[in-house]
């Protein structure tokens, strides 16, 4: 199905670094291979290298030959490996431009020339896998992250590619998300299509791989089976064990941000429901709930970007829902989802230093500091928009930190990051806790939600259904018979390596 022969690839201006050195890979017809990795270790560069992407889209040199299905891809344009090798990508805003998802998936379709009454026949039948129908007609741009995920997938899934490639499908998905992915991959699997799956998170997934590959450094060193793979992984520190957090006395504290009754509508659907809550200072929160259930809504209200349909929002005690963005600024710091949406400038270092700039609160020996803790410094001369996902994670997320915020909002922090860096953001919120740094965390990954937070916001539908400490929540069998919350998946991998 894929051959690759002594392998080896370097992005453009790069001097000398190799993404990929002296690969020899092979994926039989029909395999379920999961690939693994600290990030920037070229897993992402490794998928660009099936579909044609390398080296005909981002260049570079690129030493050693790549065959799928008996085509050699230097040889052939990447439209023309089309039918053959279909690509999710990791930025779910790469993929989709049109005006409603249902045009979205129809696009790759029609340009595979199918009839009309088959073209509706795929959509249905993917929409309806996926659980998808009610956001048909809807505009992807006005989705969740985890929403335009599941777009990007049905758009390639529907194709019936020979070789289905997904980097890091289930990074921004829930719970349900997560099994409905984990189900439509495995029925295609079943149907003899070749499955290849990039993944940081590691859940119940990997029973359904036949083989895992780790990369490290551009290079694999592990290949073999995924229950093997998954002692590896831990012994590498890819898959976090996180300590118990101690829980820290909040009381006597005063508010430092309040809303009540917040309100808010995007299109003819109601996002946010008669919102209340009280963040107090020096708190670290965690605000969990389902894709679209109104979590990134919320946040953007806090820092001016959102403004309420009704209801009051008030920061240290002033009114703030009529306050710009850049006022808001200086107190409060939002790194959001996609990263791409934050970069101005052309090298990394410049990115870190320009919030802080224009703010006036520029401190380089703080922004040396957040160099190591988020190891940017083999960075710093590099594009944002050159790295990998999880790396443009990291810039983004040290640019919010250069200029301290009085509140610092983390919209999937763990996103496209590995077990280590995770373990590090434990670290850093409590180093962040003790400069008195109030945090607010928006994750689906619900073991980190643990380990960061010792409070649990859970939103669904638009409405906060619960409000306490992480154990009562996820002991609470109602919130996960409603699916406001999932089960702990550390539970169901545990019980594969028990298997």
């Amino acid at each position: 199905m894929i051959r690759m022969r002594n392998v080896s690839y370097r992005y453009p201006n790069m001097d000398g670094e190799w993404a990929l050195r002296e690969i020899d890979f092979s994926i039989e017809d029909g395999e379920y291979i999961l690939v693994c990795g600290a990030s920037g270790s070229g897993k992402s560069t490794l998928t660009y290298l099936f579909n044609g992407l390398i080296p005909h889209f981002f260049e570079g040199q690129l030493k050693g030959s790549v065959e799928v299905e008996g085509i050699y891809t230097r040889e052939k344009r990447v439209s023309d490996l089309f039918p053959h090798v279909g690509l999710v990508l990791q930025n779910a805003d790469a993929q989709l431009f049109n005006s409603t998802v249902e045009n979205d998936i129809a696009f790759g379709l029609e340009s595979l020339g199918l009839s009309g009454k088959e073209i509706d026949r795929r959509i249905r039948w993917i929409a309806k896998t996926l659980e998808i129908e009610d956001l048909l007609g809807r505009t992807p741009m006005a989705l969740s992250g985890g929403e335009k995920h599941l777009v990007s997938i049905a758009s390639v899934l529907c194709l019936d590619p020979s070789v289905v490639i997904l980097d890091e499908p289930y990074a921004h998905l829930d719970w349900v998300g997560t099994r409905r992915i984990q189900e439509a991959l495995s029925t295609i699997h079943q149907m003899g299509k070749t499955v290849v799956v990039i993944e940081q998170k590691i859940g119940r997934f990997i029973d359904d791989a036949t083989r895992c590959l780790i990369m490290d450094g551009g290079m694999p060193i592990f290949n073999g089976s995924p229950k093997e793979a998954f002692e590896v992984l831990i012994r590498e520190g890819l898959v976090p064990r996180y300590t118990k957090r101690k829980k820290r006395d909040r009381s006597g504290k005063e508010d430092l941000l309040v809303a009540r009754s917040l309100s808010h509508r995007i299109e003819t659907k109601d996002v946010l429901k008669e919102v209340s809550l009280e963040l107090r200072k020096g708190e670290t929160l965690a605000i969990v709930g389902r894709n679209g259930s109104g979590k990134t809504t919320l946040i953007k209200h806090f820092n001016g970007l959102l403004r309420p349909h009704s209801g009051e929002l008030a920061f240290t005690g002033e009114d703030i829902r009529r306050k710009a963005p850049p006022e808001m600024a200086k107190a409060v710091g939002l790194s959001f989802q996609n990263p791409n949406d934050q970069f101005f400038k052309n090298r990394v270092k410049d990115e870190l230093l320009v919030g802080a700039k224009i703010l006036g609160k520029e401190d380089n020996k703080w922004i040396e500091e957040l160099c190591d803790l988020f190891e940017l410094r083999e960075l710093l001369d590099r594009p944002p928009y050159r790295l990998s996902e999880g790396q443009k994670k990291r810039v983004a997320l040290a640019s919010i930190l250069a200029h301290r915020p009085e509140l610092l909002i983390l919209d999937e922090p763990t996103v496209g990051q590995d077990g280590r860096f995770r373990k590090a953001m434990i670290d850093l919120v409590i180093a962040l806790e003790e400069r008195g740094i109030t945090i607010i965390v928006i994750t689906h990954d619900l073991e980190f939600a643990q380990a960061i937070a010792d409070r649990w916001i859970v939103l669904h539908e638009g409405r906060i259904v619960a409000d306490g400490s992480p154990q009562a929540i996820w002991g609470d069998e109602r919130l996960i018979r409603l699916g406001a919350i999932g089960r702990p998946e550390e539970e169901m991998v545990e019980a594969f390596l028990e298997s």
